[in-house]
């Protein structure tokens, strides 16, 4: 005869709910926090605002412009293809809930409008080269807040 298990409903409700939450992590969530870095492309930052607003305005770069563009598309291609183009958004200009954040730098003669124009440039050949949500190597209603959080 075989043994008898006794499962408890409590038991039997935690061990679903933690799959259930397990199965949500790792879905297709875009949000910074939660399927992208908290803040989103950091290590664009100097290579955007160098691109835009050159060395006369804010000094020598701290590498070589080629390195910084090599440290800016590495850490665009960790982020999933999907979530490529909301990283992009967050990083250029924030959120529906946050609509004041912008990663990009805020420097006196280096206004950030230029750097949110050069900032919709990573995806495509002439910079990271990356395929997005799209399956092109750029994102499209750039210019629209996110609605999606």
């Amino acid at each position: 005869m075989a043994p008898k298990l006794n499962c408890s409903p409590l038991l039997l409700a935690g061990l679903l709910v933690s799959v259930f939450a397990a199965a949500a992590a790792t879905g297709d969530y875009c949000y910074a926090g939660f399927g992208l870095p908290d803040f989103p492309l950091q290590g664009c930052r100097e290579y955007v605002a160098h691109q835009t607003c050159g060395a006369g305005i804010l000094g020598a770069p701290s590498v070589p412009v080629e390195t910084l563009q090599q440290q800016c598309c590495q850490e665009f291609s960790q982020i999933r293809q999907h979530c490529r183009c909301e990283a992009l958004r967050y990083f250029m200009g924030g959120t529906l809930s946050h609509p004041h954040h912008s990663s990009l730098l805020a420097r006196p003669g280096c206004p950030t409008e230029p750097q949110r124009d050069f900032a919709r440039m990573l995806p495509t050949p002439t910079q990271c080269n990356l395929v997005t949500e799209f399956n092109t190597p750029f994102c499209f209603g750039m210019d629209e807040p996110i609605a999606r959080e």
